[in-house]
């Protein structure tokens, strides 16, 4: 299981079973009024910008007196500056999800069955040749395991998984590294039934014996490492680790070098989840700068990860101030700001102290590196003022965004790159690295999938130079557009959407207004 580590308001299963065919066809086929909107497919509601510039209505045509004319009222032209993936047959966003489900689930089924018919032929020979040891059972259990996965039947996949497990390592010892493909596949059937316990209690095997094998600190236990410390990230961002029902973590350790938590209760799995991740994340910058010193470009991947766990930290918990409160991991997390929440994040806050100090390391490794380019460093920089602002460090950052553009301009760098940069024609959202709700990044839809729209709404937005929405108006909708859409809409807009301030003739400007068209699918 290789998990994405960055997922706003993601989109896990958190059932403990996979939903059936009946049930994905029966949800496609509820009827798109207002009552199932609220209630069943806004679920996938998936908002797309399209930059407008609005031409002034033209004046009606005058009568032979002289008089406004009534055969056609004045009218204003709206034309759409950028584009959305276009194509044949675009289809709405609940559709491409069945459709991708069901996929899924029935790719080639007579080919499967008769492929699955063909293994348990096979060993069945082999039992009978030899044993029910015999190491040739191994493959011949992992490829039909594999076709029981295709088919969305991981319960079953797991067991023959797990006979192939036993087989290898009574063939092979307990500790060996050859199961390693084993344990990646009951990973992914885990989680795909929604059991982030089994899961997590494998991947950290898997990272047990490779220590066992490498040491815990060797160059070989980077891949290893930087595997489990993203694993540790999906663990805490997924929503299964969300829900309290489905969750488990442990009360005291976490990882170090010695050792992996593995002593696990029910509701701190988030808390130490993040420990975890943070503690690798240092531990690999160390093998890193001890191995090959500043120049070695993976630090730079591995501190921006750490900054963000730190800004998990401080956008949902400060743990030194709730543990020095009396509070457990559990509870501090438990009672603080919502998932993600910047409206009460104080900048003297540990998350934040720490996930600046990551980011000011990669400007100062990049500064010593031969082959870094200057967008590359002004794009550094830019993350860095991308932190400061959303901290409410605010003179740092506009000085830092006019500080990263004046040296970026004063290079060869084609001015085109530099506007793609810092003017871009859309105003960048931040941060970067988070996938924020209603997005096909959420739903897992990809970027050149045509879609089919529901409607539309137009909004103006004021944006101060601290990239913060001060005015948002409708000022136009589709006649299908619904109450409950443009709500959601509005909320996105202004209260969890920050913007980075774009630079114009130079410098930054005060006041940002955008005139953009949402297109909305379900």
């Amino acid at each position: 299981m290789r998990p994405q580590t960055a997922v706003f308001d993601g989109q896990v299963n958190a059932s403990k079973t996979t939903p059936s065919l009946w049930f994905l066809i029966c949800m496609a086929l509820i009827p798109f009024g207002a009552e199932a909107q609220k209630s069943e497919e806004l679920r996938n509601l998936l908002f797309e910008p399209v930059l407008i510039k609005r031409n002034p209505a033209l004046p009606a045509p005058s009568n032979q007196e002289g008089e406004p004319g009534e055969a056609a009222p004045p009218s204003e032209t709206i034309k759409e500056i950028t584009d959305l993936p276009a194509g044949d047959n675009p289809i709405p966003v609940s559709v491409f999800l069945l459709n991708k489900a069901l996929q899924e689930q029935t790719t080639e089924v007579d080919n499967l069955e008769s492929s699955i018919s063909s293994y348990e032929e096979t060993i069945r020979d082999i039992e009978l040749d030899g044993d029910a040891y015999e190491p040739a059972l191994i493959q011949e259990l992992i490829s039909i395991g594999s076709l029981y996965q295709q088919q969305g039947d991981h319960n079953l996949a797991l067991q023959f998984f797990d006979q192939a497990l036993h087989i290898n390592r009574v063939n092979l010892g307990l500790f060996n590294l050859d199961q390693e493909q084993i344990i990646d596949m009951k990973i992914a059937s885990h989680v795909a039934l929604g059991d982030l316990y089994e899961a997590d209690l494998q991947q950290e095997y898997l990272l047990y014996i490779k220590r066992k094998e490498y040491g815990s600190t060797s160059l070989e236990m980077l891949p290893a490492l930087s595997e489990y410390a993203d694993w540790n990230i999906f663990a805490f961002d997924s929503r299964l680790a969300m829900d309290p029902t489905q969750t488990y973590a442990a009360e005291a350790s976490v990882y170090t070098e010695d050792q992996v938590n593995n002593a696990i209760g029910e509701e701190d799995l988030r808390t130490v989840r993040l420990l975890n991740a943070q503690n690798i994340y240092r531990t690999i910058i160390n093998i890193l700068l001890s191995n090959y010193g500043v120049s070695d470009r993976r630090l730079l991947d591995m501190e921006k990860k750490l900054a963000l766990t730190n800004y998990f930290f401080a956008t949902n918990l400060d743990v030194m101030s709730n543990v020095s409160s009396g509070k457990s991991p559990s509870q501090a997390l438990n009672s603080s700001q919502g998932f993600y929440d910047m409206s009460r994040v104080s900048s003297n806050s540990m998350g934040y102290r720490h996930g600046r100090e990551a980011l000011e390391r990669r400007i100062d490794y990049m500064l010593d590196m031969q082959d870094v380019s200057p967008l590359e460093l002004a794009q550094a920089r830019i993350d860095l003022a991308d932190w400061l602002l959303l901290f409410k460090k605010r003179t740092a950052a506009l000085d830092l965004y006019q500080e990263a553009y004046n040296a970026l301009a004063a290079t060869d760098t084609p001015e085109e790159s530099i506007n793609d940069l810092f003017s871009p024609v859309f105003p960048q959202t931040i941060p970067t690295f988070i996938d924020y709700r209603y997005s096909r990044a959420t739903l897992g839809v990809p970027e050149d999938q045509p879609l089919e729209y529901h409607g539309w709404i137009d909004l103006r937005l004021e944006i101060n130079r601290y990239g913060q929405t001060q005015n948002v108006e409708i000022i136009g909708q589709s006649d299908s557009t619904t109450d409950p859409v443009a709500i959601r809409l509005l909320r996105q807009v202004r209260n969890s959407t920050s913007f980075r301030p774009r630079i114009g003739d130079g410098i930054l400007l005060d006041q940002d207004l955008v005139e953009t068209r949402y297109y909305y699918s379900y």
